[in-house]
């Protein structure tokens, strides 16, 4: 990530073999892992990959109220985890999982950095910049210390809102903090917070009728995602095993405006347009407990517990602005509240209980077999009321419906390591995720169902991870096939075209992912990953509007990623080193319901020098060289003349980013 100067997910996601990462709205993009996913944005019900920081669940049970964009500044790792991985990391994680690892307080010693970048990105009309700070400071030596974080990044908008005269400006601000406690050479208590909020004047889709970074709206369209993150963990040693209790809480609030103007039976008496507004607030609670065995014998074991609730509240208000006496003069006063003419309110909760354990055993000299599993239990129900001129004079109620899964998620894995230079592996394992309650009422004439349930999915792997000429050349190397079915969807109902979830059809996705790290000469590092996926439908289903077919790609599930990188140290004053990298994206379909239309399909490059003077660095890059206009995803062809509703990756940015460092 250094490497790259990654800034935030878009930088550095994208390049790890497997893994798709769907730019959006800054707190709205998706990632994508080995083609898991019935759409390339924000699933209707939760999302097939898992989120996680420092191991603390970020992904609720249904449509997800934001998708954080943890900045990277002193951000330890990211760990990705491909393939499901239910059996320890639980829901969600379906397709796999993203670990983000950020630094906490260490009371060895006084630490501190700042960055400094400055950047501009093509098509908008200003620079943006991003300052960011740490300071580690121990209190008690060896035994207490506090870490404080602050960051705050604004980017350039370059699509331009037409009509409203606005652009996708983004500003990112956040502050994290972490305390940690090590009363003895046992224990560790450690507290970590965060806070972040993502802004942006106007929503970063582009309407393919007003040109390739434009679009047009009687209103704007601003977003903003809230994130606030709190947890307690304990880590203690005990002579046999090692003890790791951690609460959590993390608090998702949105609001996201939508000119609604062109689809609104009222737009022929809205001259300052129709304008939809969804505030949601959600607040996950989670508590886990696992027991690790400590030791370096031919058994190991581990053995934990959890549980988890969510809340959530949505409101969606429909309203004229300055309309109300229009509307007063056309609809009864017991239907309006001022100048929202329709309103919807609606309260979710979900639980999830599981308790879980891996064993392994070396049965023969460098083979080891493990076995592990999740025993799960997941609830999930919304009430609703809604108001209006569309919901009669006493407004539509949706009583309390219920969702809820139990069972059982298997892994199994054998593993020969002949050398600390060979791994190979098998591999099978299983993922889940929470079904989810309908909210339309019912149709007479036809069979809506109340939920849809967990999908079911296997994955079957090969591998091997492997080291030669002394460390010169690293290749790691798996082939896979994962077997879907029962695919949470959404389906049209016929008689009012409204949608509802399901489960429908099946899938299967086989691949093969290639990574490769070289390293010919001490100067020289050169990395280059390889996926190829044949992610299709494997059943017909006619209920669909239009129907899913046998043999359609997976939305977003690109052929071909290529992902290659040139690393150059320069033997000179100041250790110039030099970064170029490339990365290419197959097309791929954007919807299952529009096979036809694609995204992807576009090669990216990026250069990076980075000087270094002692405690500083400074590093000159660009990115997206080329200005490549290209696709990310986005939701099809519009029925209101406004064209393609597309999503964009950044066209091309130069800055340069200023690094000091204390040790």
């Amino acid at each position: 990530m250094k490497a790259a100067g990654a800034q935030s997910n878009a930088d550095y996601l994208g390049r790890i073999p497997g893994v798709v990462f769907n730019e959006g709205t800054s707190g709205q993009s998706a990632v994508t892992i080995r083609g898991v996913g019935a759409t390339a944005g924000i699933d209707q019900g939760q999302g097939p990959t898992g989120y996680f920081l420092n191991e603390i669940p970020l992904t609720e049970p249904s449509y997800a109220s934001g998708i954080p964009d943890v900045d990277t500044f002193d951000l330890n790792r990211v760990e990705v985890l491909r393939g499901p991985q239910g059996s320890l990391f639980g829901s969600a994680s379906l397709g796999g999982a993203i670990n983000y690892i950020v630094n906490t307080a260490d009371a060895s010693g006084y630490d501190a950095a700042t960055e400094m970048t400055t950047r501009k990105i093509s098509h908008s009309g200003k620079a943006g910049y991003a300052v960011k700070a740490m300071i580690n400071l121990p209190i008690i030596a060896d035994k207490l210390a506090v870490r404080v974080v602050g960051f705050s990044r604004e980017d350039a908008g370059y699509i331009d809102n037409l009509g409203a005269g606005t652009t996708n400006n983004l500003q990112v601000n956040g502050v994290r903090g972490s305390v940690v406690f090590t009363p003895t050479d046992r224990t560790t208590l450690s507290l970590l917070s965060l806070y972040q909020q993502n802004k942006s004047d106007e929503i970063a889709t582009v309407q393919t009728a007003f040109g390739p970074y434009a679009r047009s709206t009687i209103l704007p369209g601003p977003t903003d995602y809230d994130f606030e993150i709190h947890a307690l963990r304990l880590d203690h040693k005990f002579d046999f095993a090692n003890l790791t209790i951690l609460a959590s809480t993390n608090t998702k609030d949105h609001v996201l405006d939508s000119d609604v103007t062109r689809s609104s039976a009222l737009r022929t008496f809205a001259p300052h347009g129709v304008l939809s507004q969804e505030f949601m607030h959600t607040n996950m609670k989670t508590l886990e407990a696992r027991l690790a065995s400590d030791d370096d014998g031919p058994f190991k074991w581990l053995i934990g517990g959890m549980y988890s609730e969510t809340k959530t509240d949505v409101a969606t208000l429909s309203s004229l602005p300055q309309g109300e006496a229009v509307l007063a003069a056309r609809y009864a006063a017991a239907q309006l509240q001022g100048e929202l003419f329709n309103r919807t309110y609606s309260h979710r909760e979900g639980s999830e209980k599981a308790l879980f354990g891996e064993i392994s055993y070396e049965f023969l000299p460098k083979v080891t077999a493990t076995v592990g599993g999740r025993l799960f239990d997941t609830k999930y129900w919304v009430e609703i009321q809604r108001y209006g001129i569309s919901y009669g004079s006493t407004g539509q109620t949706v009583q309390r419906r219920n969702a809820g899964d139990d069972g059982f998620v298997p892994k199994f894995s054998l593993a020969w390591r002949p050398s600390r230079d060979l791994t190979v592996y098998a591999l099978a394992s299983k993922g889940f995720r929470f079904g989810n309650p309908n909210t339309v009422v019912d149709l007479a004439g036809f069979n809506t169902p109340a939920a849809w349930a967990s999908d079911s999915l296997w994955n079957y792997e090969l591998g091997a991870h492997s080291a030669w000429l002394d460390g010169k050349l690293q290749v790691d190397a798996s082939v896979y096939d994962i077997e879907w079915s029962d695919i949470q969807v959404r389906l049209v109902r016929p008689g009012d075209n409204l949608t509802y979830g399901t489960n429908a059809g099946s899938a299967r996705i086989q691949g093969v992912e290639l990574a490769v790290v070289a390293r010919p000469i001490p100067p020289l590092t050169l990395s280059s990953n390889v996926t190829y996926l044949d992610a299709k439908l494997t059943e017909t289903v006619t209920t669909a509007s239009p129907p899913l077919l046998d043999g359609t790609r997976l939305p977003g599930a690109s052929p071909w990623q290529i992902a290659n990188t040139v690393n150059y140290r320069f033997d000179a004053p100041l250790t110039p080193v030099l970064t170029v990298s490339h990365r290419y994206l197959a097309k791929a379909p954007e919807t299952l319901q529009g096979p036809n239309v694609k995204v992807a399909g576009y090669n990216q490059f990026d250069a990076r020098l980075n000087l270094s003077l002692e405690t500083v660095d400074v590093a000159l890059f660009a990115t997206n060289l080329t200005d490549k206009r290209a696709v990310a995803f986005g939701y099809g062809l519009s029925s209101t003349g406004t064209g393609l509703s597309e999503f964009i990756i950044r066209p091309r940015t130069v800055g340069v980013t200023v690094n000091w460092k204390l040790r």
